[in-house]
């Protein structure tokens, strides 16, 4: 077994249990500020006093647990009847993602040691659906004009809305900036690659389960997208001065998006 950690994946794990059981322990991502950063490594959640498993179970043989990127997971190996080994194996896939969860709890995901990074290189694609060029901004004026920006190329029967095909159809074009990604896979497979590919994009904003975008849906995917980047930008500049105090009050000015105010630790990981 393992000590509870994150891993730092981008995409959904799923572990197959081939022989014995294995009992989890799994907990989301903690609501978290800057200076709230901990050692995501086995055990490292037990010592900042932060783990409180959500869920608890045991995956028996025969069996699979499928688990998002920014859930922390703990496991114990129960040994088979016969005394040998237990075995698992675990692997990573690409279709379907959790893009609903990902958007959910993006801003917590942001500050994660581990998957903090996907941010901005694996998951900024499903927010901006792909088309270049669109860079964070915290001026409401420079959010309006991606929101354009993303219509005008995405919607192509410019209806307001933007369908699994017109997401699909933008991606294949020379426009999307999606290309890099297909070359992980087998030529023959591209065709699935975009259609799985906007199927997740559209998702991602997709609030009211009807699959399609709605500008409004957009703009409020946007808003938040910008806002977790230029969170990041900001926020790491303080970090790399060492400058706690700066991170306080930088923490307090964002507590209008928040539910509750945030509480700074009272101690800080060294």
């Amino acid at each position: 077994g393992a000590g509870a950690h994150n891993d730092g994946y981008c995409e959904s794990v799923v572990s197959f249990q081939l022989r014995g059981d294995k009992r989890w322990r799994k907990m989301l991502e903690p609501d978290m500020t800057f200076l709230h950063s901990y050692d995501e490594f086995d055990g490292g959640v037990y010592e900042a006093g932060l783990w409180k498993p959500d869920t608890s179970f045991i995956n028996r043989h025969g069996s699979a647990v499928i688990w998002p990127p920014g859930y922390l997971h703990e496991t114990k190996t129960l040994p088979p009847p016969d005394g040998e080994c237990g075995t698992a194996i675990t692997l990573q896939y690409s279709f379907p993602q959790p893009v609903q969860f990902l958007r959910a709890f993006l801003p917590r995901l942001s500050l994660s040691a581990e998957v903090g990074q996907c941010v901005a290189h694996a998951w900024s694609g499903y927010a901006t659906l792909y088309v270049r060029d669109i860079r964070p901004s915290s001026k409401q004026k420079d959010i309006e004009e991606q929101l354009s920006r993303i219509m005008s190329a995405v919607d192509s029967d410019k209806d307001d809305k933007i369908t699994v095909e017109e997401v699909a159809a933008f991606l294949t074009s020379k426009q999307s900036a999606v290309h890099q990604e297909k070359h992980a896979f087998e030529q023959e497979h591209w065709p699935l690659f975009f259609q799985f590919k906007a199927m997740d994009s559209v998702a991602y904003h997709d609030m009211d389960g009807d699959s399609v975008v709605a500008r409004q849906e957009l703009w409020e995917s946007l808003v938040q997208w910008n806002v977790v980047r230029v969170r990041l930008r900001e926020g790491l500049k303080l970090v790399n001065r060492a400058d706690r105090e700066g991170l306080e009050a930088f923490e307090r000015s964002l507590d209008r998006f928040r539910r509750r105010p945030a509480e700074p630790p009272r101690r800080l990981r060294p």
